[in-house]
C-alpha cells in the first residue's frame, strides 16, 4: 500500500513498474510519464489528499523478462487486494487510469465503460465516485498538445466530486 491512507482521491493504474525495493517505491511516482502528469494534477489540488495504487500488484514480465500487460487472470487475482485498499483508504473519488483498468473495474462494480472524452463521466457506488479517465501516459505520448485540456478536465472532476 501507498504510505498515505484516508485519501480523498485514489489513482488506480494498471500494474507495477520495475523498482529496486517495493518498500520504498510508491506506484505512479513522478519518474515516469504517467507519474509526472499525476504530480502536475496533484500540485493544482492543494487541499486534496491522494493515494496511488495499481490494479495488478506484481510486475508482469514475459518470457524474455520484458514488461507486458497483466493478464485477465492476474487482474482477477489482484482485484481483492484493490478492494481492501479502497476499504482502508475510504476515498470519495477513484480515478481509473486508461481503458484496461476502467473496463475491468467498472464491470466489477456493475457499470459499462463509456466512450472517453474530456468531459469525464462519474459513476456513484456506495458513497464514492468511480471515474474512468484517459491514461496519463497516453496523453503524454500521443496527445501532448491536449495535455493542458486533460489536466483541466481531471482537476475539474476532482473539484466537483471532492466536497
Amino acid at each position: 500500500m501507498d504510505h498515505e491512507c484516508n485519501a480523498d482521491v485514489v489513482w488506480v493504474g494498471l500494474s507495477a513498474k520495475q523498482v529496486e525495493s517495493v518498500e520504498i517505491n510508491i506506484p505512479l511516482e513522478a519518474d515516469t510519464n504517467t507519474g509526472k502528469l499525476v504530480a502536475d494534477i496533484e500540485a493544482l489540488c492543494q487541499d486534496v489528499r491522494f493515494y496511488k495504487t495499481n490494479l495488478a500488484k506484481c510486475l508482469p514480465l514475459d518470457e524474455k523478462g520484458k514488461i507486458r500487460y497483466p493478464s485477465t487472470f492476474e487482474c482477477v487475482a489482484c482485484y481483492p487486494n484493490l478492494l481492501i485498499e479502497i476499504q482502508e483508504v475510504r476515498p470519495k473519488v477513484i480515478l481509473l487510469l486508461g481503458g484496461k483498468v476502467s473496463e475491468f473495474v467498472l464491470e466489477k462494480f456493475g457499470f459499462k465503460m463509456p466512450k472517453l472524452s474530456y468531459n469525464y463521466e462519474a459513476f456513484q457506488y456506495n458513497g464514492m465516485w468511480l471515474v474512468p479517465i484517459h491514461h496519463p501516459s497516453y496523453i503524454s505520448v500521443y496527445k501532448r498538445k491536449e495535455k493542458d485540456v486533460y489536466i483541466r478536465a481531471v482537476k475539474a472532476v476532482i473539484d466537483k466530486l471532492v466536497v
